[in-house]
């Protein structure tokens, strides 16, 4: 599933080449209340829909490694069988690497298969969990195009309706949310390379090493399967 965004880059981060050392550059100071930050967010909608939207993205891109895996394998058996070519990822014979890509995607699709379950699971406490809830449903729609069209328009319309009656502001957004942004339903519209950029920024501007390598690797595999 290739990402349509073509235009997004990390703030402040080189993307072409390993960058010098921007961890270890100045970063902006957390706020003094930056524990809190850490909290989730009060309604468990909300949470579970953000969790899902995480997992959605990491999803994406291991869905893109396995398939430049698998075509490596088709170019490296250009004079063997389709049998024999398929052969290659199965039994012992079987590339690792191409085997742990199929784990890693399986896992991350039931991972996300599950946070999307417990979304409909969850009631929410406010009109701002409803409105996640249901755009989550209009991401996953979006994405997989084996669903029919029907019952998106539906949604939709009601998504709309509550994003204008609720007109929450930035300073009711969850902690860390993007600069600007005035709708929780618009990050789930954003692209899946622009949401691993926004979170690869936070977690560098967090000191966060781990996250920012993971979401930087993340970005650079939805970006350049755009391409």
């Amino acid at each position: 599933m290739a990402d349509s965004d073509n235009t997004t880059t990390l703030p402040s981060v080189t993307l072409g080449r390993e960058p010098e050392s921007p961890l270890t550059a100045e970063r902006p100071e957390p706020p003094a209340d930056h524990a809190a930050e850490d909290q989730p967010p009060a309604d468990p909608a909300l949470a579970v829909s953000l969790a899902w939207l995480r997992a959605h993205v990491a999803k994406l891109a291991s869905c893109i490694r396995q398939q430049e895996a698998e075509c490596g394998l088709l170019e490296h058996g250009a004079l063997l069988s389709i049998g024999e070519v398929i052969g290659r990822g199965e039994g012992a014979n079987a590339d690792p690497v191409y085997l742990d890509l199929c784990k890693e995607e399986q896992d991350n699709a039931e991972s996300a298969d599950a946070l999307l379950a417990e979304i409909a699971a969850t009631p929410a406490q406010c009109l701002v969990g409803v409105v996640a809830k249901l755009a989550a449903v209009i991401r996953e729609a979006t994405d997989n195009t084996d669903l029919c069209e029907f019952p998106l328009p539906h949604i939709r319309s009601a998504l709309a309706d509550l994003r204008r009656l609720t007109q929450h502001a930035i300073n009711d957004q969850p902690a860390g949310w993007p600069a600007g942004d005035q709708s929780i339903g618009s990050l789930f519209e954003q692209s899946a390379s622009s949401f691993s950029a926004w979170r690869a920024f936070s977690a560098w501007c967090q000191g966060d090493d781990e996250g920012y390598r993971t979401w930087t690797s993340t970005f650079k595999i939805l970006q350049g399967a755009s391409q």
